[in-house]
């Protein structure tokens, strides 16, 4: 307030006018503020310009009107005139005839015309109205029985004519319908039933009683505090349902975990965490054999607690342990449970390196009798793997599949290995080594693959029909092979694999010729008419491009115990082929569910 008053003694004594606008304290103004006040321009002078500016639009808009209204109203008088001038030409018109008589007969001929189509139509209503009334009596379409329609009469349509049902022919007609939609919906469902018994290879059927009451177990798994004596088979048969749903867990895990276990398979670890994994070492003490498949929470500790308790464990296959490391692999393989393995089976971890498998062979190679190495991408040194064939000499199973570089897998390590092992090895699986060559097989699977009944060869497009054709042309020393997979092999035709079937047709149980494009249409012929494949339960020859109706006839008939045919990829492969009722052919663009 002094401020204030000592501002308008200042004022007054200075001799100013004081605006009465300036009273109180005012804030600092933006520069557009000052160039509007100094150009006299404010809000109220906007304010009216604004509504001149309405205003004198409305006016406007009300003289367009006005003009527009006046512009119809001219054109409606032109209208009417020269409506008026050519009804008045017609009128001239009409006297200038000969005779009034013709023209009035015309116009009666006219009127009659009118009033018979007008009375017909009205009949027609009529009639349509009168059918259709709440309360009419009409016969029933079925049994021909009058009744009084209502609006619970169903409309039917049979006999090429269209009417409705009687209440007791109406009743009926719905039982059929609803009948009729539960068998499609049971249709549709055993259909759904075939085609996912198709895709897991199996054959549908009716359950038995056991496979009911693990039904219920499984999907009441979380209420089941203890299965108690039911068999291994069935906890193993519970066990891979369970993983198949998704439904193995922490607290699902302990039902099968007993002191008197010896064989254990977990095929989802994926909800299993890491205490319950250390239940499985200290509930089963006696594991001789486990399998842990996508145990990606299997953690270092796990490793190590399983390597001071499983005293007994012979066989351990892991799938996806990326959690260990290095040093947790070189610690379970230096422990006495290490040292004891015969069987040790790793898949898709990159943590698993050189040094870890240095270790592996330095403990347990002279012992192992399995070996499995597949997708071990820290594994990118050639010089270890040279160090296989110097430890392993007992083998009888050895899978290196999909190595890092296709470099780290040669012919001449392939070679050392099968000539060490040449007396035991029975099971050879080089999927992806794409390294390999006709040398391999010239070299070292003819000399030394004497015993050998399981060959797996996934694409390895190096090797070709000469290496193919000498390994099976004269292969005395082998009595033939049981199982053959060649997917992918592009560069192999009919001669090489001809020879192949030649040699073990009598033996093989499974054969996979997937994507080998160049397998003509006369090599089947040839199997038409010279072998028979008794033993042959299944076949894949997907994308193959000559396989048709045909060649499925072929193969039903010289493959009499054949159960599953796969053809995926072959367009000409349709639903008219002629095969035996207990195959099963998988594949074809024509099936539906």
């Amino acid at each position: 307030m002094a401020f204030r008053r000592r501002r308008r003694e200042a004022a007054a004594g200075n001799g100013q006018q004081q605006n009465p606008d300036d009273h109180g304290v005012k804030g600092p103004s933006s520069a557009l503020t000052s160039f509007l006040r100094e150009q006299g321009i404010n809000a109220e002078q906007i304010r009216l310009r604004y509504e001149r500016t309405q205003r004198n639009t409305q006016e406007n808009i009300i003289e367009d009107e006005n003009k527009e209204d006046e512009n119809k109203k001219d054109e409606e008088n032109i209208e009417q005139n020269q409506s008026n001038n050519l009804h008045s030409t017609s009128i001239k018109l009409n006297f200038a005839l000969d005779s009034d008589e013709e023209e009035i007969d015309d116009n009666e001929n006219n009127n009659e015309t009118e009033n018979n189509l007008q009375s017909s139509t009205k009949r027609m209503k009529l009639d349509d109205s009168s059918s259709l009334n709440k309360g009419a009596t009409i016969y029933c379409l079925e049994c021909d029985q009058n009744f009084q329609i209502s609006v619970y009469s169903k409309k039917s349509e049979k006999y090429g004519k269209i009417g409705y049902l009687c209440p007791s022919c109406t009743k009926i007609q719905i039982r059929r319908e609803r009948l009729a939609k539960k068998h499609e919906i049971e249709a549709r469902k055993r259909r759904k039933k075939i085609a996912t018994a198709l895709l897991d290879k199996k054959k549908f059927k009716l359950p038995s009683l056991q496979d009911f009451c693990i039904d219920i177990i499984t999907k009441n798994i979380n209420d089941v505090e203890l299965l108690g004596e039911i068999g291994t088979y069935n906890k193993t048969k519970i066990c891979r349902i369970l993983a198949k749903n998704r439904s193995l867990n922490d607290k699902t895990v302990g039902l099968f975990l007993d002191n008197n276990t010896t064989s254990l398979e977990f095929w989802d670890c994926c909800k299993i965490d890491k205490n319950s994994l250390d239940k499985i070492a200290a509930y089963c003490p006696k594991l001789e054999y486990l399998t842990l498949n996508m145990c990606g929470q299997l953690h270092n500790d796990n490793l190590k607690y399983f390597g001071t308790k499983l005293n007994n464990l012979k066989s351990i296959s892991l799938n996806g342990p990326f959690l260990i490391n290095d040093e947790s692999w070189q610690l379970f393989f230096e422990s006495n449970v290490g040292k004891n393995l015969k069987h040790f089976h790793l898949r898709n971890t990159h943590r698993f390196n050189n040094d870890s498998l240095v270790t592996l062979l330095e403990n347990c190679g002279q012992n192992l009798e399995s070996l499995t190495l597949s997708r071990l991408d820290g594994l990118n040194s050639k010089p270890v793997y040279d160090l296989l064939p110097h430890f392993l000499s007992n083998l009888r199973n050895l899978e290196i599949s999909s190595p890092h570089h296709e470099n780290l897998i040669d012919d001449d390590m392939i070679i050392n290995l099968l000539a060490l092992n040449c007396e035991t090895i029975n099971s050879l699986n080089l999927d992806k080594c794409s390294g390999l060559t006709n040398k391999f097989l010239i070299e070292g699977l003819k000399l030394f693959g004497a015993n050998i009944t399981k060959l797996s060869l996934c694409d390895l497009d190096q090797i070709d029909d000469e290496g193919l054709k000498s390994v099976f042309d004269n292969w005395n020393i082998n009595g033939g092979l049981t199982d053959v997979s060649l997917q992918r092999c592009i560069s192999l035709t009919d001669k090489s694999v001809y020879d192949l079937l030649l040699h073990s047709s009598q033996t093989l149980v499974q054969l996979n010729l997937n994507s080998i494009k160049d397998i003509s249409k006369t090599m089947f012929s040839n199997l038409s008419r010279n072998l028979t494949f008794p033993l042959l339960t299944y076949l894949d020859i997907g994308f193959v491009r000559s396989v048709d109706d045909s060649v499925l006839a072929i193969l039903s008939r010289i493959c009499p115990n054949l159960e599953i045919l796969e053809v995926y990829g072959n367009n000409r492969c349709t639903d008219k082929a002629l095969f035996r009722d207990n195959l099963t052919v998988i594949g074809r663009q024509t099936d539906s569910i």
